[in-house]
């Protein structure tokens, strides 16, 4: 920025300095809060674009405290790419009132004493502003802007009072008309900003820019040159459970009439007389409001409506006869000079083939084509502008065919935002929530809707709408996953002249021609039977993933190296509901079946099989598609994957699965690791797979590649341990305490119903009361063979341990007893051999009180090692792995779900600089409380000759962390004595070398002696 344009942007942001700001979030317990408003106020205040001199009120009918309040937003901020410090900072910010309703008089006035008490202590500023977002139903506008208006607005003279109110504005003309009155008696323009998020969009408010800013833009911006415009938006989901919401308003008044039509405004506006400034909000609605009096109030013959099969499945519709639109098409005549006879075209509908909202210009056919290329079907130009996903601009123009061939084809001239201004910073572009937001605080009204658009914008639709219901016009019904009716395509085809260019595709920048490609050929799949997803891998973990994701409604297509597991996946799809999957009996079909961006799960056995299968399905692949590995897999082998397919452009995912065969199939904790646009495009068919807990679903972008890998593995470490802690308690209540089986069960059941709550538990208690079948007699754990298997994450975890120089004692002596277990030949003879201790005597019920507390701390000292792992592999390959969000991740789903799990995601939220777990101030009380049972346990384990090497260990671990000083001043005077290894010393810098004995000669140069070496802490 130069120096003129660096003061400027300082003059125009000095009111950040010199005002105060309360922010009263109306709302603040709903999703429309937690999710927008909090977000964007938090990247605000992270910009510093918040007055230092800062609150954010909450109110809600809710009782909450201030900490509570935080605590329900926290998760949401976490997800951001925020740093911790800095949301717990803006946290810290963040206060809370509740009222009996949303126009509770007392509760306003008694919140309206809290600003001027935070006004009256403040610095003194110019202006003391205040900003209320209305993020509630608009059945409560009335109440709630009466309570504001008598209570809460700021004088004039010491700052502005400012409304942000959130859609529908209304359901049509008539409900409009009602509501806008309540606002406009109480408030004048003004004060209110209508917010509408598409306008805040980047690819919006980029519309101004292109069509102003560039010579050529204007000089084709008309009738003469553009043959139709198109306005699309699409999600590739239904409604799942917003059901009996979206019935009451369908798809025209959710993004048709609002979204799309603001869009549109943009695009056939005339030039405003002023774009930037105090005057340009006027200006620019002025001339918006001119394109929508030139529009015809819509008709039925301009209109195609569809509603997907399966919509009023949804239990949250009551009316299962409805005739609700999801999807809908419309054309708008714009009749001004400039776009007299142009089709304006605006489509949006549910649960279609992808996610996508953009703005499409085609232009007519090239003047005098046919002449100068006979025989050629020379495409049309078009200039899209999308705006989700990865903002995008680009023209596709036709260029010589590459070779001899003189046959114009089409590429694109293109800018991707992200890759074009960000990928080489670690900034982002703002949200649009973030933007206009910011817009509000500096008074700026031109991306918010006024109230003559409003008005004018239901005179258009409202006729349309009261046919619909009045008349029960019936909407045509189309197959989840495609491009909606058939109709519509004819439609656009017909109506607004539009022609396809079927042999062009747009991958991020890469021109893809049907007739060749990089890629071996595939077979031709129509677009409607592709799948969303696909999964290679039918073991039963496989299965059982692809079952999952097909009954959360995604399409998904299974393929595997032995074609049986396929069809009996397909017939159990079948069996359990017709569920959406399709089974390819070889690669090429498998990938084929996909639709682009292709996305493929891999469930197959790791090492080499991975390796297999990743070159014979990426042998079919193109740039932009996905690869996720979702199998134990040693974390370097993903990087190292990940590299191979980068030349191909192929993205690669690893990611941890917990939760067993159960788990894959209802719902299973994952945990992803690799590039963030890989996560991005799975993160809807994941989030709905995942476990689903009181936190949210159990995945989460973990970091970058390896990372998910790495996580996953010491979640195996962790197991490792906790399973082998239960054992040992196991062996004590059996064989000292002599219970039986059923006694034990009773017990394992009795703990997890206290802080001891886990899966694990809960499946000890049920396995130690399983009869046996096959003999008839007694249990079946008693014929087990006392021999532990491992597939290598244990030991990949110790091996990590010791690489990073983390303790990890708990999870090794897991391992060890595993190792020791496997070697049962040996251990037959040398219980001949040797022998073991006379047993003592103790209280048995005090054993057991023991045993629990010994259990619950040794539980807390394997996870906090567990994490200190990977805290160290995170600081060590900035990963920047958030703990608390792996803990959370943790909660549901996996194998190592227990009660203390949310404690002590709390913790590391809490502290995100927590050095280690047990020092956090909760679980350090618990400790000590259990130290002295603990203490009890391990010594009556050891004078009883039972073993309990990861209780034993635990304890080791917690008296080795809790001591200030120990003996290792000693090891390393030993290290110096016969190797010269050289030692710290307490009291002076540096380090140093003792001649020990008349023997020591000097060491010669400490420095030269000790290069290399390094103590590591």
């Amino acid at each position: 920025m130069s120096t003129i344009s660096q003061s400027k942007a300082n003059e125009d942001l000095k009111w950040l300095k010199t005002s105060g700001l309360v922010v009263v979030v109306v709302g603040a317990s709903g999703d429309l809060a937690k999710k927008k408003t909090y977000p964007a106020l938090l990247s605000l205040y992270d910009d510093n674009l918040l007055p230092n001199d800062t609150v954010v009120w909450g109110y809600a009918r809710s009782a909450m405290t201030h900490e509570e309040l935080r605590d329900r937003i926290r998760p949401f901020l976490q997800k951001t790419n925020h740093a911790p410090e800095v949301v717990e900072k803006f946290l810290s910010l963040c206060k809370y009132h509740s009222g009996k309703g949303y126009g509770d008089i007392d509760a306003w006035g008694t919140l309206a004493e809290e600003f001027k008490k935070h006004e009256d202590e403040g610095p003194g500023h110019e202006q003391y502003n205040r900003l209320f977002y209305l993020a509630i139903p608009p059945n409560v506008f009335a109440e709630t802007s009466l309570a504001i208006k008598k209570t809460s607005m700021q004088d004039k003279a010491k700052g502005f009072s400012r409304l942000i109110i959130e859609k529908p504005f209304g359901r049509d003309l008539e409900s409009f008309e009602v509501l806008n009155k309540t606002l406009s008696e109480h408030f004048t323009e003004d004060h209110l900003y209508r917010i509408d998020h598409y306008l805040g969009k980047e690819m919006v408010q980029n519309l101004s820019i292109l069509r102003f800013s560039n010579t050529w833009f204007e000089r084709v911006w008309n009738k003469e040159n553009i043959q139709c415009v198109i306005l699309t938006f699409k999600e590739p989901f239904g409604t799942e459970g917003r059901g009996g919401y979206f019935d009451k308003y369908g798809i025209i008044r959710d993004i048709l009439q609002n979204h799309l039509l603001q869009v549109l405004t943009l695009v056939a506006m005339e030039t405003p007389t002023v774009l930037d400034g105090p005057r340009a909000g006027k200006a620019v609605r002025d001339v918006k409001v001119a394109v929508l009096n030139s529009i015809q109030e819509i008709t039925l013959d301009d209109a195609v409506l569809g509603q997907y099969e399966g919509y009023a499945d949804d239990p949250t519709i009551e009316n299962k006869d409805t005739n609700c639109p999801t999807f809908a098409m419309l054309q708008l005549k714009v009749n001004t000079p400039r776009w007299a006879g142009v089709p304006f075209i605006i489509k949006a509908g549910k649960a279609l083939n992808e996610r996508k909202a953009e703005v499409r210009i085609q232009f007519k056919d090239a003047a005098a084509a046919p002449f100068l290329f006979p025989g050629q079907d020379i495409p049309r130009n078009e200039l899209v502008m999308r705006m989700q996903p990865s903002e995008a601009v680009y023209m596709k123009t036709n260029v010589k065919s590459p070779g001899f061939s003189s046959k114009p084809i089409q590429s694109e001239l293109e800018v991707n935002y992200d890759t074009r201004f960000f990928n080489r910073t670690d900034e982002s572009n703002p949200d649009a929530y973030t933007r206009l937001i910011f817009d509000v605080l500096q008074g700026k009204h031109g991306a918010f809707v006024r109230d003559d658009e409003l008005r004018r914008s239901w005179e258009i639709f409202t006729p349309l709408l009261k046919r619909i219901e009045t008349e029960n016009i019936r909407p045509i019904m189309y197959k989840q996953g495609g491009r909606g009716p058939k109709e519509a395509d004819d439609f656009i085809t017909k109506v607004a002249g539009y022609r396809r260019n079927e042999d062009y595709v747009f991958h991020e920048g890469d021109m893809v021609r049907k007739s060749k490609t990089t890629s071996l050929p595939v077979p031709d799949v129509d677009d409607g039977d592709k799948c969303e997803i696909g999964l290679w891998g039918l073991a039963v973990m496989g299965q059982n993933f692809a079952l999952n994701m097909a009954s959360h409604g995604f399409s998904v297509c299974v393929g595997n190296r032995s074609t049986p597991k396929v069809d009996l996946t397909v017939q159990r799809a079948k069996d359990e509901g017709n569920l959406p999957l399709i089974g390819a009996k070889d690669a090429a079909t498998f990938v084929a079946s996909l639709k682009r961006p292709r996305k493929i799960v891999l469930l197959v056995q790791a090492g080499k099989p991975v390796d297999e299968t990743i070159t014979n399905l990426s042998a079919y692949m193109e740039a932009g598609d996905l690869i996720i590995d979702g199998g134990n897999e040693w974390f370097p082998n993903s990087i190292r994957r990940a590299k191979i397919l980068e030349p191909k452009n192929i993205l690669f995912m690893g990611m941890g699965i917990s939760g067993g065969e159960e788990g894959a199939r209802n719902g299973p904790s994952l945990m992803p690791g690799g590039p963030k646009e890989a996560y991005d495009m799975v993160e809807n068919i994941l989030t709905k797979c995942a476990a689903q807990t009181s936190t949210g679903p159990c995945v989460g972008y973990l970091g970058p590649i390896g990372s998910g890998n790495y996580v996953k593995m010491v979640h195996n470490g962790v197991e490792y341990g906790d399973m082998q802690l239960i054992a040992e308690v196991y062996d004590v209540l059996g064989n000292l305490l002599r219970m039986s089986n059923d006694d034990m069960a009773d017990l394992f059941e009795e703990w997890n119903e206290t802080e001891l709550n886990s899966y694990l538990i809960e499946i000890t208690y049920k396995i130690l009361r399983k009869k046996d079948d096959v003999t008839g007699k007694g249990h079946v754990v008693d014929y087990v063979l006392d021999k532990t298997g491992m597939k290598g994450t244990g030991k990949w975890t110790i091996q990590e341990a010791t690489e990073r120089a983390v303790a990890a004692p708990t999870m090794a002596a897991a391992l060890d007893a595993r190792m020791i277990s496997g070697r049962k030949e040996e251990r037959e003879a040398a219980s001949n051999v040797l022998a073991a201790p006379i047993t003592g005597r103790f209280n048995k019920d005090e054993v057991i009180q023991d045993l629990r507390a010994a259990l619950y701390a040794s539980k807390v000292c394997s996870y906090a090692q567990g994490l200190s792992l990977i805290k160290a592999a995170s600081d060590e390959f900035g990963w920047n792995i958030n703990l608390a969000e792996c803990a959370r991740l943790w909660t549901g789903g996996c194998i190592i779900r227990a009660e203390l799990l949310p404690k002590i995601s709390q913790a590391l939220t809490s502290n995100p600089n927590l050095l280690n777990l047990l020092v956090d101030p909760g679980f350090a009380s618990e400790l000590n409380l259990r130290s002295q049972s603990w203490r009890r346990t391990v010594a009556l384990c050891v004078s009883n000759g039972i073993a309990c090497p990861s209780l034993c260990n635990s304890l080791t671990y917690f008296d080795m962390y809790r001591r200030a000083r120990l003996p290792a001043n000693l090891t390393q005077a030993q290290r110096d004595f016969f190797g010269g290894h050289t030692y710290e010393r307490t009291d002076m810098p540096g380090s140093f070398h003792t001649a020990w004995t008349d023997a020591h000669k000097s060491i010669g140069d400490i420095n030269e002696r000790t290069a290399g070496e390094k103590l590591q802490t």
